[in-house]
């Protein structure tokens, strides 16, 4: 609450979305960057007959393709490890499956420098995939064992993964930044800047995170561009809300009658929040004055990025509440930093 005792700031997702549509778009993406031939392409016959990836169109496809692909227990574990965002957990799942095929690949020399953002990058990763792939149907066909150490199980094993030596002790932004290590221990490479938090290929997961969680028509809106990959329905619109819809405005409604101003402190962008508010009809119970999203967050780490401070505001860091209880908060951490 304020200085007044009249103010109760919510998170929405986890008490009154769900934070499953995000769940979802994340495994989505792992999946697309797997099977797309735009992106690894590690199998063909997920893939529909024409050559083209064909996008799952129904929240049913699309939770029980995501879970797949990318396991709530898996998800969970990272969320324990304080890697709450969910662009960081579904970034540090791709990173993860990515350094598992990079150590399969018959030539990986001819991969370096890495750098799995780039298109043309992405053509030589595609062709040492398919040389791993026809060496493996070869061993079959002539009763051999796999080429190799071991064959991609197609997924990451990230409980097991976090007890290596690495990553031990480390978590949220911390463990995300021992990839390179990671990988440079395992590929035998030294490994800079291209698993890091803040690396392009950051970037580029996020765009096609966006694109699953928006779908085609929002994200044209928001982006001012097509998405790269269309026929995408977008998340966003198979949310529901945690409980009733009629419980979650029957609480508001009772608060706000009792003269509490309600705020919002939540990692999601201001239109990703306010358009399934819209949807369920809850978006007048909350004050415009005290609602802080992602948008803040994002401002104020990249303006302290440019101080060389890395630190992360997203949460638990204290800082989007502090903002939705008062938005010149976000002044005044710019005003300390600069002073310091």
């Amino acid at each position: 609450m304020n200085s007044t005792g009249n103010l109760v700031i919510f998170d929405l997702d986890g008490v009154i979305t769900s934070e499953e549509a995000y769940w979802d778009a994340a495994g989505l993406t792992l999946h697309e960057l797997c099977y797309s031939p735009s992106y690894w392409y590690i199998e063909q016959s997920v893939l529909s007959t024409n050559g083209y990836y064909v996008p799952v169109d129904t929240a049913e496809e699309s939770r029980a393709l995501s879970r797949a692909m990318f396991p709530e227990v898996e998800i969970l574990e990272l969320k324990a490890r304080a890697i709450n965002s969910n662009w960081d957990t579904c970034y540090t799942v791709v990173c993860l499956h990515l350094i598992d095929l990079l150590s399969i690949v018959p030539d990986l020399h001819s991969l370096m420098p890495l750098q799995p953002w780039d298109a043309e990058w992405l053509v030589g990763f595609r062709e040492q995939v398919a040389r791993r792939w026809r060496m493996d149907v070869q061993d079959v066909q002539a009763g051999r064992s796999f080429q190799g150490d071991r064959e991609f199980q197609g997924y990451t094993r990230l409980i097991s993964l976090f007890d290596l030596p690495v990553f031990k002790g480390f978590v949220g932004l911390g463990l995300i930044n021992r990839l390179d290590l990671y990988a440079s221990d395992l590929l035998g490479f030294s490994i800079e800047g291209v698993f890091s938090r803040y690396s392009p290929f950051w970037a580029f997961c996020q765009d096609i995170f966006q694109e699953w969680y928006l779908g085609d028509d929002l994200y044209t809106q928001t982006y001012g561009h097509a998405p790269a990959q269309p026929g995408k329905p977008g998340c966003i619109h198979f949310e529901r809300p945690l409980l009733p819809v009629e419980k979650v405005q029957f609480t508001l409604g009772k608060l706000r009658q009792q003269q509490y101003v309600l705020g919002l402190a939540t990692g999601r962008t201001y239109q990703e929040a306010i358009l399934p508010l819209d949807m369920y009809g809850l978006s007048g119970y909350f004050d415009k004055e005290h609602i802080a999203t992602y948008d803040y967050v994002e401002r104020v780490e990249a303006l302290l990025r440019a101080q060389d401070d890395q630190t992360l505001l997203g949460k638990p860091h204290p800082y989007q509440f502090l903002v939705a209880v008062n938005h010149s908060y976000s002044d005044v951490v710019l005003m300390r930093e600069s002073l310091e």
